[in-house]
Order: C-alpha cells, then structure tokens, then sequence
C-alpha cells in the first residue's frame, strides 16, 4: 500500500511539474495574407487612422508593434489572456499593414 501511495504522490509531483497552463499568444499559424492593390491598402489605411503615412514594410512592422503592445496592456489591464493572429495585406507580395482582427473567444 504504501508503494501505490508512493507511486500516486510521485506522478502526481510530475504532473504539476511537468503540465504548464496554456497561455495566450500571436498565433502566428494563423495568419492570412491578403493580396491588395496600392488604392485598397491606402483606403484601408485611412479607415484605421493612418491618413498620410506612407505604406511599406516599415508601417507593417509598426501597425504589428503598436497593436502587440496595445493587446500587451488590455491583458495586464484585465488580468486576461488572449490569443489572436493578424491579416497581412500586402502589395506585390510585401506587407505593407498588419491587422488584428476580432477573434471569437468561447
């Protein structure tokens, strides 16, 4: 009896060891590239306030940063995690604005 006590203990210790809660992340699996002309990405652009900047990679890896640091605040804010992914849209193959969209949480 004492074995199986042991044993149960043990696997126990291992298991909360071993098991790491899931933690919310850019899911980078998960992102679409969306194939854009240079007017759509400028309407685009405008519709999130970016009226006069100048789309290319620089203003990808911006919109990506800015936003990344935004969801950063809103789970320290709300003591919530939240995993999400992004909608690249691109212009002859190159990102030139990262979007995070709305992603349902069940």
């Amino acid at each position: 009896m004492k074995k199986l006590g042991f044993m149960l203990m043990a696997l126990l210790v291992g298991v909360f060891i071993a098991v790491q809660p899931a933690e919310a992340a850019y899911l980078s699996e998960h992102d679409k590239y969306v194939e854009v002309s240079n007017e759509e990405a400028r309407q685009l652009a405008d519709l999130l306030g970016l009226k006069d900047i100048p789309l290319g990679e620089e203003t990808a890896k911006l919109s990506f940063q800015y936003q990344e640091e935004l969801i950063a605040k809103i789970e320290t804010q709300f003591n919530i995690e939240i995993d999400h992914y992004y909608i690249w849209l691109t212009v002859n193959g190159e990102p030139v604005l990262g979007i995070d969209p709305p992603f349902a949480m069940y």
